[in-house]
């Protein structure tokens, strides 16, 4: 049994100091994301095909994934953040009495799992869920932990 995980950590370690996909970055991982989300959403025009598109549910799923990637890159990547700041600040602002980002991630991951939107939008509303569930912590703050420690797996710093 252990020969197994001392033979995957020997591996592991010779793959470009320990990371799987080399060194890529936070901001590598997040041009990359766009990319999966813009050729994934997108129609192809007359004639054009498609390998594969995505369907709402992975749309959201990779627009958490983006939306996480864009807060650790920082640098022009900060929008992303500064939308779900926008948004979330609408809720909370008193507008709606004693509303705090909790409720703010409770009402996202309400629409992300009873509402079917098409691609684009639930792309959208992944990446602003990210930014929202990143400050918001507590449960709300598993899947930017998950995703992050992922990423220092797979190689993104």
């Amino acid at each position: 049994m252990f020969e197994h995980v001392v033979a995957a950590q020997t591996l592991a370690a010779g793959i470009e100091g320990g990371k799987i996909l080399g060194s890529v970055g936070s901001g590598g991982l997040a041009i990359s994301l766009t990319a999966v989300l813009v050729a994934g959403i997108r129609e192809p025009k007359k004639g054009g095909k498609v390998r594969r598109k995505l369907s709402g549910t992975e749309a959201s799923v990779v627009g958490v994934a983006a939306g996480t990637a864009y807060m650790a890159a920082g640098s022009i990547w900060t929008y992303g953040g500064d939308f779900s700041d926008a948004f979330s600040s609408v809720f909370t602002g008193g507008a709606f009495g004693a509303a705090g980002l909790g409720a703010v991630s409770l009402f996202f991951a309400a629409v992300m799992y009873f509402r079917e939107m098409r691609p684009g939008y639930a792309a959208l509303t992944g990446i602003v869920a990210a930014g929202v569930w990143a400050q918001a912590g507590g449960i709300w703050g598993l899947p930017e932990s998950v995703i992050l420690t992922t990423a220092g797996a797979l190689g993104v710093s």
